[in-house]
């Protein structure tokens, strides 16, 4: 029953689930580095246990 065209289907959803994957690690190391520019920008507040050493 699965002829060419499973195969096809085959080679077309792997390909799609490959760039799904590729697309998330870029998008969780884009906004891991973002993060951390935003904390090193953050303005020292007083309040703010984070800047304390």
């Amino acid at each position: 029953m699965f002829g060419i065209l499973g195969i096809l289907y085959f080679v077309v959803m792997a390909a799609i689930a490959g760039m799904v994957i590729y697309v998330l690690v870029l998008v969780i190391i884009f906004l891991r580095l973002h993060v951390r520019e935003l904390k090193t920008t953050q303005p020292l507040e007083p309040g703010n246990p984070e800047n304390h050493p």
